[in-house]
């Protein structure tokens, strides 16, 4: 059976800041801060469509990288012809797939998003300049990672929708508040503060309502 037009879905993924969709290498001012985000880029994978919490269908890709710096990645493309009520995806890499030496396409180390020194993929990566951090040039360097207990940085979120056409947000802005850069500028290893961030990372990704 051919599928319909009606049957393409479409994710979109929208980092916002301030309210309105955020650029690269843009100062932006808040009551407590100056922020400029040089890099944006996080790892999607098993991205399922949900009903009763019932897999009815997933996107046959398992690992989706979403670059900023490369606004096509940010949207992702799919037919099926079930109904759904909710989309459930993971931020991040699985533990096998990191011990597993699957390497290529989204998960090519060239990609920047892994560790050599730590066998480990980057789940999340954040960088840029802050006037609350206290680092050289105030730079701020958030590289969200970690696979093994206790510092396992794996996140699920699973949204309510049964929309053709999902645009998903992540609001760097409160992120950044969560986060604190006065304390946590500078997180590069698996610790309590990469899974305590990752959890931030979690919280603050919603369905944008159009």
């Amino acid at each position: 059976m051919r599928l319909t037009a009606q049957q393409k879905r479409t994710i979109q993924f929208i980092p916002i800041f301030n309210g309105a969709p955020l650029k690269l290498d843009t100062e932006y001012y808040t009551a407590k801060d100056t922020i400029l985000i040089e890099t944006l880029k996080f790892y999607l994978s098993e991205i399922q469509f949900c009903k009763d919490n019932v897999v009815l269908d997933r996107l046959e890709k398992k690992y989706h990288l979403l670059d900023l710096m490369h606004p096509t990645s940010l949207i992702l493309k799919h037919k099926s012809k079930n109904d759904f009520s909710s989309i459930r995806f993971k931020i991040g890499v699985d533990s096998t797939t990191n011990v597993s030496g699957a390497f290529g396409e989204d998960l090519d180390p060239t990609n920047g998003m892994y560790w050599t020194w730590q066998s480990g993929f980057i789940n999340f990566k954040l960088e840029g300049r802050s006037r609350q951090s206290p680092a050289r040039q105030h730079r701020f360097q958030l590289h969200i990672g970690g696979y093994k207990a206790p510092f396992n940085t794996l996140q699920e979120v699973e949204l309510k929708t049964s929309k053709k056409k999902i645009i998903l947000s992540i609001d760097i802005e409160n992120l950044l508040t969560d986060v604190g850069l006065t304390e946590r500028y500078e997180v590069m290893s698996p610790s309590e503060n990469a899974v305590s961030i990752a959890r931030y990372i979690a919280h603050n990704i919603k369905l944008k309502q159009r």
